[in-house]
């Protein structure tokens, strides 16, 4: 059962997903449910294009802009490097004590990096988080907490589990976000720019704002629809009252009568072609960057056939392909069977699943589908 720390936390969570200077007030939240001093959330591309992001609570962000904190991080905070490299290889949403990473509490009480913030910043012991298993992106957090503190305390991990699902959904969805507000001024006329479906509901499931993909998934009238009150509406009955029930879940995670982060829905199509992928989760849009302040559900839909253009060749390189799994990458979003994919590269269709399986057990998906999926998460598709 969440209390009613938790329930301000992803409150201010989501309201972050849309403003990223609401971050500093999100990660307070957080510091008080763990019973922490200070929290660092560190969003980080391999793509030399991409700006690396460090997300800071209050008494972490106030020392960064002192000359001890232009220092620390010049110097001593460089230590940290190996800290994140650990938590790389962790799985995701699992909290590990600093004390976990090979290090005992002697060695880390003397290492530069440690013994300056706790003079600096009363921070002793940290508890890091992987937040998503994605190669492209690394999003961890670290969470210090006091230097009364020997050891990470035995119940914080307990206590911040509920809220994690919900941080990495949060930063997933401002990927997006933060991108079309640093190109463009207006966020609604934006997210015509975002080549993937984009549905803004309320917690009723009343759609209020939709991008111009949306429009054309609509127009198409291929299993999807919106009927004369605004509510979406599939073309199986089940899997409309399924959809229903998953947007009032998410919406709901924001009163604190659910704890959803998100639902993914494979809605069925009338003319046979591959379901639509619907992912639903919470947004709160508190500050009326979206206009008018709404709490309710982004309702993102992908149409497996319409799929658009991707830089495949980064995913295909920091997903460790070979030249000829890169080579057929794109033949598999673009829906071809094993056996046309043995055809176009003059092949036997034995070699040419083999490849496929491999691409798959690299992405680490199960089908095609999962595939695209992943694609429109950690490479946001913005025109």
């Amino acid at each position: 059962m969440l209390n009613a720390a938790h329930l301000n936390a992803i409150n201010d969570i989501y309201d972050a997903s849309l403003n990223i200077k609401q971050w500093n007030e999100a990660l307070d939240s957080v510091t008080h449910v763990a019973d922490a001093r200070a929290i660092a959330l560190m969003v980080r591309s391999k793509d030399p294009d991409q700006k690396n992001i460090r997300l800071l609570s209050s008494v972490y962000a106030k020392f960064s802009k002192t000359p001890s904190g232009f220092y620390y991080g010049m110097f001593p905070g460089k230590l940290q490097k190996n800290d994140w490299k650990y938590l790389s290889g962790r799985p995701p949403l699992v909290p590990t004590a600093d004390t976990e990473m090979g290090y005992q509490p002697i060695q880390l009480d003397e290492r530069a990096d440690y013994s300056f913030l706790k003079k600096k910043t009363g921070v002793r012991r940290r508890l890091g988080i992987r937040l998503n298993p994605d190669k492209i992106w690394f999003d961890a957090m670290s969470i210090g907490f006091d230097k009364e503190y020997d050891r990470v305390p035995a119940n914080a991990g307990q206590m911040i589990q509920p809220l994690l699902p919900h941080i990495a959904k949060s930063v997933q969805i401002a990927r997006t976000f933060n991108e079309l507000q640093m190109r463009y001024r207006a966020v609604l006329a934006a997210l015509d720019r975002v080549e993937i479906g984009l549905f803004l509901a309320l917690p009723t499931g009343e759609i209020v704002v939709k991008n111009e993909e949306a429009n054309s998934i609509l127009s198409q009238e291929d299993g999807l629809k919106l009927d004369a009150t605004g509510m979406m509406k599939c073309h199986d009955a089940d899997q409309t009252s399924e959809l229903a029930k998953y947007i009032t879940q998410v919406a709901n995670t924001l009163t604190g009568e659910s704890n959803e982060a998100e639902h993914l829905v494979r809605v069925h199509r009338p003319s046979s072609a591959n379901p639509y992928l619907v992912d639903v989760s919470p947004l709160r849009d508190g500050q009326g960057q979206l206009g008018d302040v709404l709490e309710g559900a982004l309702i993102t839909v992908i149409d497996p056939e319409r799929v658009p253009t991707m830089k495949l060749p980064r995913f295909t390189m920091y997903y460790g392909m070979t030249p000829t799994e890169a080579e057929i990458c794109p033949l598999i979003i673009e829906g071809m069977s094993i056996e046309q994919i043995a055809e176009t590269r003059n092949t036997k269709p034995n070699t040419a699943k083999n490849q496929v399986a491999a691409i798959l057990q690299k992405a680490g998906v199960n089908s095609r589908l999962e595939l695209i999926r992943l694609l429109m998460r950690v490479m946001p598709p913005v025109n």
